[in-house]
């Protein structure tokens, strides 16, 4: 199967991502990230594409991953459904089923409104596009700092298949099936499997268990060509992971066990636990009504449950965890325990209309979008008088449940005033309702709030216009520059846990938040030269956030969702890409970010998981071997020194990784084999630092691993 890992392997990072089938000259990437289909070359809008070969290249599987190839993207890894991701310095996760995200997730141009469907999003995939900066016109509420959208391997013309192994040291195994069946000149169906398991880079120190992760994905898709003018893409997905390894605990100083000391990778108190289960059905209508007038329907529908339970106190003492009670393998788990998004369920439906034509010198589209979700979640806190001593005085319970519905309605046009100049101008109409109810069920130990007499709710309405400017000036076929200024808009939420704000021991206020919103305007240059051999773009930025959301921890008062005041990003990116020789294929990207808070309690605080500096540089090189081909890949990415909170307590200091391939294909082409290294260095760095006072938490990044891939093709 050619079309599947076949093609010589010499991508771009991010903007500058492309498949090339000749060396000397630089192909064209198609984007769709302004809800039509463009060369990225042309669009006037800062933009990263990450090709599917370069996913299959580098052996990358979740969104995180992906961060240091595109410049300006940032983020940290929780867990299985509670990743958090930035763009330019702005970014949040959606801990709490109150919460809402500031980077939209979009698959196949659905919107995925929760991290606990990410697990079955992530293999198969054609290309990542990540939009940078506020995208409330296009992409609506949720995206004040940006979008990622994820294009998966559609239906084709052609019948083959791709059977694919990979073995690698701490355990790593992986099999995929991808299969692809022309039934006829008008339906085509695609399947694509994939089983993933390791038993870990970490061994719990007390009990001598490795940290696993285990995942099954399937996905099946058809494309029906209903009439000349109609098609119908249907879709349906199914994830399932579960792993034993959420965070590592890290006590130097924690006096339950003094003058302890550990190695640089370690997990203390483990195992934790966390389960991910998703369904997702999709389809898409696409109907051409004339030669200069589209009409397309999108809808998509998901479920998704995650058991999330974490161990925070670093000591050797368990709490009996009840199977029946809790829906989890029963025994032990150590020391404090808070189950985070313990029994978290979410349903969504996400429905779009879009018009899209052109006329003379004009192209427009226009739609309507409609999104609802019903979200519960429980969560258990249990307390210890002290960590030393591991008994349980109390806790709470917090069930809360919550139904939300956002609607919008938008417009965008770009009128090509001359040959050279161009003008886009649009405008969205978004509003939320949200009810919600929360009932803390059992007194806690620290007194966050007090026991309610009964569920506690509320019900609020926000509604917001965002709109884009952008002029954009062509300097002859190569070398474009464009201008813009654009809103964005996410949407306000309820914090999870009640409050008890007149001191009467009886939690009895749910805590809105209001909405927060963005406006930048940014500067940006795309040229193409030599021939068509190196492309070169670049951007300057300015963004102003205001009633920026920040997560909060405090005894008082738990995990809150606050009003941090008004933030501003300043910033610059620059990517090249150059086809040296014909063999020889050269990338790079680099990034700066200033950000800073400006007003309000933590005025003058930087954002965190916003390294002032990132960059990468990569390499491909192919040459004939054995009658077939040799291709070498590498790439450096380095991160700048960064805070993983908003306090600015906890930084990380900068580091850089390694990763590397090389891939043989025989003449054939009926197969391939290759060998590949994450982190050649091993270098030690950490993807989340955090201390609630008992002891900092750690969550480590990959150390060196090593795998063999091999993959028949039919």
């Amino acid at each position: 199967m050619k079309n599947i890992n076949r093609k010589t392997i010499a991508v771009a990072i991010s903007a500058l991502t492309f498949s090339v089938t000749s060396f000397a000259q630089l192909e064209e990437v198609l984007v769709s990230a302004q809800k039509r289909e463009q060369s990225l070359q042309d669009v006037p809008i800062a933009i990263s594409a990450v090709s599917g070969e370069l996913l299959e290249q580098t052996g990358v599987n979740t969104i995180t991953e992906i961060i240091p190839m595109v410049p300006g993207l940032s983020g940290a890894d929780y867990g299985l459904a509670t990743n958090s991701w930035a763009i330019r310095g702005i970014g949040s996760n959606d801990w709490t089923i109150g919460s809402e995200p500031s980077v939209g997730v979009f698959v196949d141009d659905g919107y995925v409104g929760r991290n606990i469907f990410a697990t079955s999003n992530f293999f198969d995939i054609n290309r990542i596009e990540v939009v940078k900066g506020p995208q409330g016109t296009l992409f609506g509420r949720n995206a004040a700092a940006g979008a990622i959208s994820l294009i998966t391997n559609q239906p084709g013309d052609e019948n083959e298949w791709r059977l694919g192994v990979a073995v690698g040291d701490e355990g790593q195994q992986r099999y995929e099936v991808v299969g692809n069946w022309a039934v006829s000149d008008t339906f085509a169906l695609r399947l694509a499997y994939q089983h993933q398991e390791w038993d870990g880079m970490w061994t719990e120190i007390l009990s001598g268990e490795d940290m696993y992760t285990e995942s099954d994905v399937i996905r099946v898709s058809a494309r029906w060509d209903i009439s000349d003018n109609l098609e119908a893409l249907i879709k349906f997905n199914h994830g399932k992971a579960e792993t034993n390894y959420t965070s590592a605990v890290n006590i130097p100083t924690n006096l339950a066990q003094p003058g302890v000391e550990y190695p640089d990778r370690y997990a203390i108190n483990q195992p934790n636990y966390e389960q991910n289960e998703d369904d997702g059905f999709g389809l898409r209508l696409t109907w051409g009504i004339s030669d200069s007038l589209t009409l397309v329907s999108i809808t998509d529908v998901r479920s998704g449950e995650n058991d999330y339970f974490e161990d925070l106190d670093g000591t050797a003492n368990d709490v009996a965890i009840d199977e029946a009670l809790f829906g989890v393998p029963g025994g032990y788990l150590g020391g404090l325990d808070i189950p985070v998004g313990l029994g978290a369920e979410a349903d969504t439906f996400y429905q779009e209309f879009r018009l899209s034509g052109s006329a003379d010198s004009i192209d427009w589209f226009a739609g309507v979008s409609y999104y609802s979700e019903e979200l519960e979640n429980t969560r258990w806190e249990v307390d210890y008088v002290a960590t030393a001593l591991g008994f349980p005085i109390g806790g709470n319970r917090i069930a809360s449940d919550a139904d939300n519905t956002s609607y919008g309605i938008y417009g965008d046009f770009t009128w090509q005033a001359t040959d050279r100049l161009a003008v886009t101008a649009g405008l969205r109409w978004s509003a939320d309702d949200k009810d919600w109810c929360t009932n803390t069920i059992q007194d806690d130990f620290y007194d966050m709030g007090g026991p309610t007499a009964g569920p506690v709710c509320d019900e609020e309405e926000w509604d917001e216009l965002t709109s884009r400017l952008i002029a954009q000036y062509n300097f002859g076929e190569d070398t474009m520059l464009f201008a813009s200024v654009a809103q964005g808009y996410k949407g306000g939420g309820f914090n999870t846990s009640v409050a008890d704000l007149d001191g009467d021991g009886i939690a009895d206020t749910v805590v809105p938040f209001d909405p927060e919103t963005s406006i930048a305007y940014e500067l940006g240059l795309k040229s193409t030269l030599l021939d068509g051999r190196m492309q070169v773009n670049g951007s300057v930025y300015f963004t102003d956030y205001e009633s920026l959301q920040v997560q909060i921890f405090g005894f008082d008062t738990g995990l809150q969702i606050r009003d941090a005041g008004d933030a501003e990003t300043t910033g610059f990116e620059a990517e090249l890409m150059f086809a040296a020789t014909d063999n020889l294929t050269l990338m790079a990207n680099y990034a700066y970010v200033d950000t800073e808070i400006v007003s309000g309690p933590l005025n003058g605080q930087t954002l965190a998981y916003a390294p002032e500096d990132t960059f990468s540089l990569g390499a491909n090189f192919e040459h004939r071997f054995l009658g077939g081909s040799l291709n070498w890949f590498a790439i450096y990415n380095y991160t700048g020194e960064f805070f993983h909170d908003i306090d600015n307590l906890n930084e990380e200091s900068s580091y850089g990784i390694v990763n590397a391939k090389v891939t043989y294909t025989p003449g054939s082409e009926r197969w391939d084999l290759a060998f590949a290294v994450d982190n050649l260095t091993d270098e030690d760095y950490a993807t989340l630092r955090a201390d609630f006072g008992w002891g900092p938490q750690l969550h480590w990044g990959y150390k060196r691993l090593m795998r063999a891939e091999f993959n028949l093709y039919f």
